[in-house]
């Protein structure tokens, strides 16, 4: 087994070669450097100059620290992953005890310490088995485990510095200090790192097995699709075979008929050749005929005398007109002009006007192999990440007696459920928020909201100048006032950072602190400003005619033409794409080259308003005066109503989809149910 582990290549998730330098980003995922390099370039290249990148595999943005780096740079800054390092590389050079090191002496080592993380010399070993504090660690021949002999990369991705010290049971999250103190204030169990390590290595981890068995159901599904490509091939070759020999059929039948054609007319016109030709043969003979007649009685005059000349004259006459009879018998019925006129077949018409000469019609479907394979990994992981590392503490920690205040940043954790097909499942509404107990001076006008890394519900009271904060539960927490009528909200770079558009040409930018406003400054937006969305470092402004691009500092870079009054927005930053109304269109466009990507149009959505995205960037429209939401494919190809009528709600007026969980937040206009959320469900589960 050690062998084995020793042989294993780990592969990187882009070139799917074996690794060379592998760089970690913040989400845990790691890349060959060079292949990172290449994708930051891209990435760089097409999204306007931004500050960041998104993972690869799962979007997750990394910025980086240094803005003035450059973009070549970026990879190279970001931390070694030389767990992943293949064994050869690893054993390329000589192991040194890293506690003579220290002494500024070179001893080649011989065991590492998992616990302490050192490499050891037989000198320094034997000190450390005798040590008390040291006795029980674990020694592992270097040897004997060349290629796990690495550092765990162990620094808190969101609090630069930080390594992780605690276990917040409650999220299943590990914390440094400042992720107890800031984002876990409100649990009541959290551990430190050592108790929970102990209680979790007193029992076998599942997760080897069940990673194994996952291993097993993706090779189900890899040769399911080995088998649909060879498939595919095999097709592709019968089609364009069956077609070919039909065609050579065509043109063989084509061919003959060209030949027996050719053959045909070449028959007719050497017959009427042949009629003319016979024609003419005789015309031509009176033609002469006449001609000597002529030359005849000219010559006739000078020489002969009057009675030959008479004698002459008569047979000439007689001898033209007996020609002559004969010719016109000959030749009156006998055309000597044809009117020649093609006429071709429907058929060939028919071929000529044909666009192709046929197609081939696909139906697509999941293998039953594939499909087991896919819900067996989907439970696994969903079993594998809902069982914390620690469960049965008798006792907690709570971090309600660590003291102070540091800056607020949230580690997001989400839980992995067996996902829902939203084009065949269920929508139902799961909970309301009744506009009573929202208080304020009027009736709430719910314009936008977000989701925090906390999984609150932060949106906008246009009526009431505050924006509402709601928990997890979607219970109401709080207000935060603001000057003037928000209308849209945004998330900006940073977890805290948010921006807010408020009417009358102004941009707010936030921080949201522990529940707190605080605002940052106030940016000069376009006019008629409604929409908002962040892309990198820039913000993107939907107005009543057109969607502005900006900077951070309010200068407009590029002016994006629509038409139809204020318009929300909806950015991907996967693919760098915005999604917008167009009056009763709903348009996706590109944004490094505003290239329409799809514009759908359907005469049941009305008056779409709110637009956002879900995780696989499927698109959520509220039509408010078709008073339904509809549900639109990633490429625009087709659209159903997901909510023909909803629960309490008349006119849907702004939407807020849950970023990982299958559910999404519909908001009124100043009506007695505030906002409804819905839920999907399998009709099948």
């Amino acid at each position: 087994m050690a062998d084995a582990v020793q042989m294993y290549k780990y592969s990187c998730l882009m070139c799917t070669n074996p690794y060379t330098e592998p760089r970690l980003l913040l989400c845990g995922h790691t890349f060959c450097c060079r292949c990172l390099s290449s994708y930051i370039n891209e990435e760089y290249v097409t999204a306007d100059d931004r500050l960041y990148f998104p993972c690869p595999v799962c979007e997750t943005p990394t910025y980086n620290d240094d803005v003035n780096a450059d973009v070549s740079t970026w990879a190279t800054c970001l931390p070694k992953n030389d767990l992943l390092v293949s064994p050869t590389a690893q054993m390329s050079g000589v192991q040194f005890c890293d506690p003579c090191l220290r002494g500024k002496e070179s001893n080649p080592a011989e065991v590492t310490c998992t616990e302490c993380e050192e490499k050891l010399c037989i000198q320094c070993r034997i000190h450390h088995e005798r040590s008390k504090l040291s006795a029980t660690h674990q020694l592992n021949s270097i040897s004997g485990n060349i290629g796990l002999l690495a550092s765990v990369y162990e620094m808190c991705h969101q609090h630069v510095g930080n390594t992780f010290d605690f276990y917040c049971v409650d999220h299943s999250a590990m914390c440094c200090n400042t992720c107890v103190l800031v984002s876990h204030r409100q649990c009541n169990n959290v551990k430190p790192m050592k108790d929970v390590i102990k209680k979790s290595t007193a029992t076998p981890s599942p997760v080897e097995s069940e990673l194994k068995e996952v291993t097993e159901e993706i090779k189900k599904m890899i040769e399911e699709d080995d088998l649909g490509i060879d498939a595919l091939n095999a097709k592709e070759k019968e089609v364009l075979t069956v077609m070919t020999d039909r065609i050579d059929k065509a043109k063989d039948k084509l061919d003959n008929m060209k030949k027996t054609f050719q053959s045909d007319v070449a028959d007719i016109f050497r017959l009427r050749r042949e009629q003319l030709m016979t024609r003419r043969k005789c015309v031509h003979s009176f033609h002469i005929n006449v001609e000597n007649s002529h030359q005849l009685i000219s010559d006739s005059e000078h020489q002969l005398s009057d009675r030959h000349r008479f004698v002459i004259r008569e047979h000439t006459k007689n001898q033209i007109l007996g020609h002559y009879r004969r010719m016109h018998q000959n030749t009156k019925k006998e055309a000597n002009r044809f009117d020649i006129t093609l006429k071709l077949d429907e058929t060939i018409d028919k071929i000529m006007k044909m666009p192709n000469i046929g197609t081939v019609e696909i139906t697509s479907s999941h293998s039953p192999v594939s499909q087991n394979a896919n819900g067996r990994i989907t439970s696994m992981i969903g079993s594998l990440l809902s069982t914390p590392s620690a469960t049965n503490f008798g006792d907690s920690t709570s971090t309600s007696d660590l003291a102070g205040s540091l800056q607020h940043l949230t580690v997001q954790t989400t839980s992995i459920t067996t996902a829902v097909d939203v084009w065949t499942g269920s929508v139902s509404c799961v909970h309301t928020v009744n506009a009573s107990t929202l208080r304020g001076v009027c009736r709430p006008w719910l314009t936008g909201g977000i989701f925090t890394d906390n999984n609150e519900l932060l949106i906008t009271d246009y009526t009431n100048n505050r924006l509402l904060l709601f928990d997890d539960k979607y219970s109401y927490q709080r207000e935060c006032k603001v000057d003037g009528n928000p209308i849209d909200i945004a998330r900006g770079r940073t977890p805290d950072e948010i921006f807010v558009t408020v009417y009358q040409n102004s941009i707010l930018r936030c921080t949201l602190r522990n529940g707190q406003l605080s605002e940052i400054s106030r940016i000069s937006g376009p006019p008629d400003t409604w929409g908002i969305a962040v892309h990198g470092d820039n913000i993107l402004a939907g107005t009543y005619n057109s969607v502005k691009v900006m900077s951070v500092n309010g200068k407009v870079t590029k002016s994006i033409k629509k038409a139809g009054c204020g318009t929300y927005l909806a950015v991907s930053t996967y693919n760098s794409t915005v999604y917008q109304k167009d009056n009763n269109d709903v348009v996706c466009r590109r944004l490094d080259s505003d290239a329409v990507v799809y514009r759908y149009r359907d005469p049941g959505l009305r008056g779409p308003v709110g637009i956002g995205l879900d995780r696989d960037h499927n698109v959520y429209v509220c039509g408010y005066f078709s008073r339904n939401v509809y549900l639109i494919s990633p490429d625009g190809s087709r659209g159903r109503v997901l909510l023909p009528k909803l629960s309490g709600i008349t006119n849907p007026y702004g939407i807020v989809v849950h970023p990982t969980k299958q559910e999404f937040v519909v908001t009124s206009r100043q009506e007695s149910t505030a906002l409804e959320v819905y839920r999907f469900s399998d009709d099948n589960m």
